[in-house]
């Protein structure tokens, strides 16, 4: 192969798989083990990132890299891999996780036959059989079922893994009962704070029905103004959030049962008053202090970027 055809096929390569390529692709365009020993060393413009993977240039990998990489390593495309756990839900856009960029391990399924194991930064899950993916940036990933159950075997932190499981259910309109189905299968439906998980988001419409009825009925008896319940916000037209309830002229927002300390209603300058849902009956008064409060230092947040679609769920 001439200079110039081993120049434009590696640019070519480079293009099509974002600068990530593997031992075998380099050799197969006519890159000799002693080039690339060059090309990776001291001083070199490569780098080799994982096992039998190599970046073509210097540098930390971006996210959309080491996801490639990760996925070269388990050898796709020339056997079945896709992204799951945290880094496929982050992908799916789940708001409970982190984004890409800040998934420090990423997570791959395979086929159980595939003699490829865990390596430092990409966590190997062997299946029977894969699920069908979805493509995400281009790029196989397991559905979001598949991907809870995979995040959830991984965490070892029982309110993200209750978090994911609630917006799973809440905003994406998963059926609860496949989350159990898929957490029994794994042997994971007694981690620690997954039975409680389940057991809430169990026949949802009924319990969050129940709970909304509770908070309905304590609303209105105090004298507080009526706020939408359930809605569906929208910040400059992009998906916020669903909380239970909203004072749309005053920005303040009730969330009954949330585990999270800081979301993205509270990011964007929204007044979030997070309730145990026991305190709806045990300690109404406290509610109501903390709902009045919150209203009386309003306004908060972008009001005017803020697009609500009430009655959501």
């Amino acid at each position: 192969m001439t200079r110039h055809d081993f120049t434009q096929a590696l640019r070519i390569l480079a293009c099509d798989q974002d600068r990530v390529a593997t031992v075998g692709q380099l050799a197969a365009i006519g890159v000799s083990e002693a080039a690339l020993r060059k090309r990776c060393g001291p001083g070199g413009p490569w780098q080799r990132v994982l096992p039998r993977v190599v970046l073509l240039r210097r540098g930390a990998p971006t996210a959309a890299q080491r996801c490639r990489a990760a996925l070269a390593y388990a050898g796709y495309p020339d056997v079945e891999a896709q992204l799951t756990g945290a880094v496929a839900l982050a992908l799916h856009g789940m708001r409970e996780v982190l984004v890409p960029a800040e998934v420090r391990v990423v997570d791959v399924l395979v086929p159980a036959g595939r003699a490829v194991r865990t390596h430092t930064w990409v966590r190997i899950h062997h299946a029977r059989s894969l699920p069908g993916p979805e493509l995400v940036d281009e790029l196989p990933v397991a559905p979001l079922v598949r991907a809870a159950g995979d995040g959830v075997r991984a965490s070892c932190d029982p309110d993200w893994m209750r978090d994911v499981l609630r917006e799973l259910v809440r905003n994406r309109g998963i059926d609860p009962s496949a989350l159990e189905d898929e957490l029994r299968a794994a042997a994971l439906s007694r981690k620690p704070g997954i039975a409680v998980a389940l057991r809430e988001l169990r026949l949802p419409g009924q319990a969050r029905g129940s709970v909304t009825g509770q908070a309905r009925t304590l609303v209105l008896r105090s004298g507080l103004w009526q706020p939408l319940w359930r809605p569906e916000l929208r910040l400059d037209g992009v998906f916020l959030a669903s909380p239970d309830a909203f004072w749309a002229r005053d920005g303040v927002a009730l969330e009954i049962g949330a585990a999270v300390v800081h979301g993205p209603l509270d990011a964007c300058g929204v007044r979030v008053v997070r309730v145990p849902q026991e305190a709806l009956t045990l300690s109404p008064s406290q509610v109501v202090g903390a709902l009045r409060a919150a209203l009386a230092a309003g306004p908060h947040g972008p009001l005017d970027r803020i697009t609500v679609v009430p009655d959501h769920g």
